[in-house]
């Protein structure tokens, strides 16, 4: 028989032991929440870390290790959206600016920053991956592929992306420094990186990327973002730098994962200002014709200690390569935000954090954007997942059923890029290539039938395309021959048809000679391709770098400071005009005036 004092003892013990249960879960009420990692599995959205404030006079002590979740199944108000705390996990650090992997069923923390206010020591690196069935943390044993390097340090503020139907997780550029690597010193100066890591999430495996064509400037603080065009997709990088140059965005480094190497890509339309810290989501078309990234927000880095968050949004369409600038002005726009997170469900953009500056003390952190009727919303849309790409296309061939299945597309290609790309809400893009000349070396060429819109698959299509840029438009010609699908038959002439009538011959004759000058023209443009990559790579032997502003001044992350990265930093204004100062010699001026053409260069 228990005694009184054994009894209140186990009272007592019952009493802590519940009251430290309920410290041990996350906490979904902040004042702010910015520079976390998040990523969206099924139909529900997981935000881990980062920094976050209780009230708008904390200073100190904002790295944590939330854990939290977000029904997506659901509508609800933004106001209220119904973040729920998930326990603290034991092992996983408390990190901001790392990255979120996921497939179908597991999510994969990489990377991160420690506190620097107060300062911490960062432990040996570890890939964390958390088993969602199980609720379970846990760290794989992983290897390298041929060629990598075992050592994989924990790097932070770089950009990183998803393919969960591949397995596949990259994370492209970053820092090393005394709050990422353990044994750093403080007193060795941050190294910035120009490094591509990809993990197989399949296989446990790592693969560096790092010297596989990159031709730019060490970044961080940029986006990363899969398209699902080609063989395999490309991956896009957009924004970022470091402490003395920055990227700008009118030419797009492009991974190829099909060729696994990394080319340029020059854009067209007005131009974003340079950035860092931004968030994106993509959005494809119904028949994949046209593929829509949505960039909005991030920051710029100067005047030092004074930055300015942006509440700009822009569309870079795919494969066109155009920016098209989203004109917000008189609707509920979220207040200007870096250090956010972007999220594509069901054809909205979700919106999740983001440092606002000293302006506002709290944030709601949830916002919601219409990606077809272009609006801010007040109401999230729910409803189940529909396990695509990025985009998350719903299946419209599925009608509606007991567990509730859209027969619509969530995601409309909103008129504004139809205006610029041709088709309509459903695809059918007539703009197939970039406006643009592409690389010599790119595989966006237009030609290259991995990268080439087919509108029928039922046929076996050879395709040509080319585009032809003028001082005043942008011309795109389209060759088409579609040749018979493999196993048709064609049906036997019958013997009234055996004797051609005059048109017949006279149409046939008329178009050999179409034919013959045709090929005679394509021979005559492969030669021009030839002669501009000539100049082309004479003008890009003299360039120092390829779309980047230097800058002068000392770094200062935005993981460092309550009121985000600081650059001191003054951009030139003249940089851009200098990038591109060439102009593309035309395919009919280098045949008429060949000599005069041929004096121009081709950015």
């Amino acid at each position: 028989m228990r005694t009184l004092p054994s009894l209140a003892l186990l009272a007592g013990y019952v009493v802590c032991h519940t009251i430290q249960r309920r410290e041990d879960i996350s906490s979904p009420d902040v004042c702010l929440r910015w520079a976390h990692q998040a990523a969206v599995v099924g139909s529900e959205l997981y935000i881990y870390g980062g920094r976050s404030k209780q009230s708008s006079q904390q200073v100190d002590n904002t790295w944590n290790n939330d854990f939290l979740k977000l029904d997506l199944s659901k509508d609800f108000d933004i106001a209220s959206a119904p973040i729920t705390g998930l326990p603290k996990p034991d092992g996983p650090p408390a990190v901001a600016l790392g990255y979120l992997w996921n497939d179908y069923s597991s999510l994969y923390l990489y990377g991160g920053q420690y506190s620097d206010t107060p300062p911490a020591q960062p432990d040996e690196f570890k890939l964390w991956k958390y088993t969602i069935q199980s609720s379970s943390w846990s760290t794989p044993s992983t290897k390298a592929s041929s060629g990598t390097d075992p050592r994989i340090e924990r790097a932070a503020e770089g950009a990183g992306v998803s393919i969960p139907n591949k397995s596949k997780g990259y994370y492209f550029g970053g820092h090393l420094d005394g709050y990422t690597t353990q044994g750093w010193s403080q007193s060795i100066p941050r190294l910035y990186l120009t490094s591509m890591i990809e993990y197989d999430m399949d296989t446990a495996t790592w693969t560096n990327h790092t010297e596989d064509g990159a031709s730019f400037p060490e970044r961080a603080d940029g986006v990363l973002v899969f398209i699902p065009w080609g063989k395999e997709g490309v991956l896009l990088a957009l924004g970022g730098g470091d402490n003395i140059t920055f990227s700008q965005l009118n030419v797009i480094d492009v991974f190829d994962i099909a060729g696994n190497k990394w080319t340029k890509q020059a854009t067209s339309g007005p131009t974003p200002q340079i950035r860092v810290n931004a968030c994106a989501a993509v959005f494809s078309a119904a028949d994949n014709s046209s593929h829509n990234v949505y960039m909005y927000g991030g920051q710029n880095l100067q005047p030092a200690g004074d930055q300015t968050q942006y509440d700009d949004l822009w569309i870079l369409t795919i494969p066109s390569f155009k920016w098209i600038k989203v004109d917000t002005d008189g609707q509920s726009n979220p207040p200007a935000r870096a250090g956010h997170t972007c999220h594509a469900y069901r054809g909205q953009m979700l919106v999740v954090g983001g440092f606002v500056g000293k302006e506002l003390s709290c944030d709601t952190g949830i916002y919601v954007f219409d990606a077809t009727t272009l609006q801010w919303q007040t109401t999230f849309h729910g409803g189940p997942s529909t396990f695509g790409d990025s985009t998350n296309p719903q299946k419209v061939q599925d009608p509606p059923d007991d567990d509730n299945n859209d027969p619509t597309s969530p995601y409309g290609v909103p008129a504004l890029v139809v205006s610029n790309i041709g088709g309509g809400s459903t695809g059918g893009a007539t703009v197939t290539a970039p406006e643009r000349t592409p690389a010599p070396d790119s595989p966006l060429t237009g030609v290259n039938p991995d990268y080439t819109y087919n509108p029928d698959a039922s046929a076996t299509p050879v395709l040509v395309t080319s585009t032809i840029t003028t001082a005043g438009s942008v011309i795109t010609t389209v060759y088409t021959s579609t040749s018979t699908p493999t196993g048709t038959t064609r049906p036997p002439a019958s013997k009234a048809s055996s004797s051609a009538p005059v048109g017949v011959i006279v149409g046939s004759t008329i178009g050999g000679i179409a034919f013959l000058a045709g090929i005679l023209l394509f021979l005559l443009y492969l030669w021009y391709k030839r002669r501009v990559g000539e100049l082309r790579k004479s003008y890009e032997e003299k360039q120092v770098t390829q779309g980047l502003v230097n800058h002068d001044g000392r770094p200062l992350s935005m993981a460092s400071t309550a009121g985000g990265r600081r650059y001191s930093a003054v951009p030139d204004a003249g940089s851009k005009e200098d990038l591109m100062e060439g102009v593309e010699p035309t395919f009919w001026g280098m045949l008429l005036q060949p000599r005069r053409s041929l004096r121009v260069v081709n950015h």
